[in-house]
């Protein structure tokens, strides 16, 4: 097959034919290749890191919107905060201390709360 120069000029356009145009065959389309939908090749090569699957792992299948109410979180923070009270009062040593220090960042989280609450209202209000 021949190819034309495809700088001809708009007097070389005017000339042109049928024939001078070259098209896909009409009766065959291009169609799509085949790709598998697993590439297990893929698959094997290029494992995800640690950094690349922690996220995926750490992340709850069904998370209850409920939970995310600031309400229901608070209180969902009072009833841990109390179980880890009460079971450090059962425990002694490093394990006391570990259900302490547990039960004081739930202290610190539920105090934050508060104070969000309260600048929002302020920022409400105008």
């Amino acid at each position: 097959m021949r190819i034309r120069n495809l700088n001809v000029g708009v007097e070389a356009v005017t000339r042109w034919q049928a024939q001078d145009e070259v098209h896909l065959p009409e009766d065959v389309g291009l169609r799509p290749q085949f790709l598998p939908l697993e590439q297990h090749l893929d698959a094997i090569l290029n494992r995800p890191s640690l950094d690349e699957r922690l996220p995926g792992l750490l992340r709850p299948e069904f998370l209850d919107p409920d939970l995310l109410d600031p309400r229901t979180l608070t209180e969902t923070r009072h009833a841990t905060r109390d179980l880890f009270r009460r079971a450090a009062a059962r425990h002694a040593g490093r394990a006391c201390t570990l259900f302490e220090l547990a039960a004081r960042q739930l202290d610190e989280d539920v105090a934050m709360d508060v104070e969000i609450r309260e600048a929002l209202s302020v920022l409400m209000r105008g």
